[in-house]
């Protein structure tokens, strides 16, 4: 198809910044770029960095499937061919060149990609669930025993971290430790840097234990699987499998929980019964995921995309938040279809993320815990006033959210 519109990204000015996409307006903002430029709109990531958000359904799957044309290797990428993406820019760790499935295409990332899926399919889901909710309910006793919390602080940034540590082998110790670091990463900037630093090395550590006394656990499959190469390339995994891991499900959890006590009708379908708790969660990745937007691609060629000229070595970011609510694909319907899973929280195709059972797992046992164990809660403050995670390009999620509760026996 040819394209109706042929601007270059260099010849435009007062662009969207990337963050708004992601801040407390996006909603606003997404509609607004639809209105003006149709399913795939420019966008500036910092002064002289532009890029395209695919908003459109159909545009956001055809950037993500389509690794022949959209690449997912930085190197690609004419902003990194001309120097502009420095290492202190949030985007930086996300577009250099490492030896893992997350920032490759093709054979090298199916090689890298396989041990990952393998090793997962391994996971003993009955056993794992019941070891996660074990950890959810340790912490709701310590929260119960306060008569105090912070459901974030005291609860959703601990389970994906004790949770993620305890599938490769890990303790609780050496969970908290990667957990700041992976915020590092995700962070961005200078700190980035850092918190690839921090997590190697624990990483590095503990592949080395796991050679010595191999368990049954995520880093021996990796360790023993011959699609990774040495312990370079395993760390590599382990690194992905981490960051992604921890903040996602973070996102996640805190999106349901604040969904719940933040909207009655809600939460009245949810304890009712009329929602079950994997129902809400499809919910929340429907209209407010925990991911707005992923990482970007980079065109390999001259391509036409939503009728816009896409030019060799543009950047794609392939926008969650505004794909979800594209009304072409929901007809401008606000309700979400009980049962729906055609969402992009996920993503899809070659990247798609490989842990959603374990994912889904963690999620699930920390919001039926909560239901079932504080059936009385309640924020203590109003909740526009919800702090919100606003240091990444992708992540939107309540950094704190005290609450109140009946004291119960169980």
């Amino acid at each position: 198809m040819s394209p109706t519109r042929t601007v270059r990204l260099a010849d435009l000015t007062d662009l969207v910044q990337a963050p708004d996409t992601v801040g407390p307006r996006a909603r606003e903002v997404h509609e607004q770029l639809r209105a003006e430029w149709g399913p795939v709109a420019p966008g500036e990531l910092s002064p002289g960095v532009r890029l395209w958000f695919a908003m459109g359904y159909a545009e956001f799957s055809e950037v993500i499937r389509n690794e022949e044309v959209f690449s997912r290797n930085g190197d690609n990428w004419s902003a990194v061919q001309e120097g502009k993406i420095l290492p202190d820019m949030p985007i930086y760790p996300f577009v250099t060149t490492r030896q893992n499935s997350f920032h490759n295409d093709g054979e090298l990332r199916r090689r890298l990609r396989s041990p990952v899926d393998r090793a997962l399919s391994r996971v003993d889901e009955h056993g794992y669930a019941a070891q996660v909710r074990g950890i959810c309910n340790d912490l709701v006793d310590d929260m119960l025993e306060r008569g105090e919390a912070d459901l974030v602080q005291d609860y959703a940034v601990l389970i994906p971290l004790l949770s993620v540590a305890a599938m490769f082998g890990m303790g609780p110790e050496v969970g908290d430790s990667m957990r700041k670091a992976a915020h590092k990463v995700l962070g961005g900037g200078q700190l980035a840097q850092e918190g690839v630093i921090e997590l190697a090395v624990e990483i590095v550590d503990h592949i080395a234990r796991r050679r010595m006394d191999p368990r049954d656990d995520l880093t021996s499959h990796l360790i023993d699987d011959p699609g990774l190469w040495d312990d370079n390339e395993v760390m590599e995994a382990m690194i992905v499998m981490i960051i992604a891991g921890n903040e996602l499900t973070i996102a996640t959890i805190t999106q349901t929980l604040l969904l719940m006590l933040s909207d009655e009708r809600f939460a009245g379908r949810l304890r009712g019964g009329r929602l079950g708790v994997d129902q809400a969660i499809e919910e929340v990745m429907w209209r407010d995921p925990p991911c707005y937007n992923i990482t970007p691609r980079f065109a390999l060629r001259d391509v036409e995309l939503g009728g816009q000229l896409i030019r060799k070595g543009d950047a794609v970011v392939p926008c969650i938040a505004a794909a979800n609510l594209d009304p072409l694909m929901t007809g401008g319907d606000p309700w979400v279809e009980i049962g729906n899973r055609a969402h992009m929280s996920w993503s899809a195709g070659p990247h798609s993320c490989p842990a959603q059972r374990p994912g889904t797992i963690i999620v699930q046992a920390a919001v039926r815990t909560v239901l079932e164990r504080l059936p009385e809660v309640s924020l203590a403050v109003p909740a526009d006033q919800v702090e919100r995670n606003t240091d990444s390009l992708s992540y939107r999620y309540p950094t704190s959210m005290p609450v109140t509760f009946v004291r119960t026996l169980t």
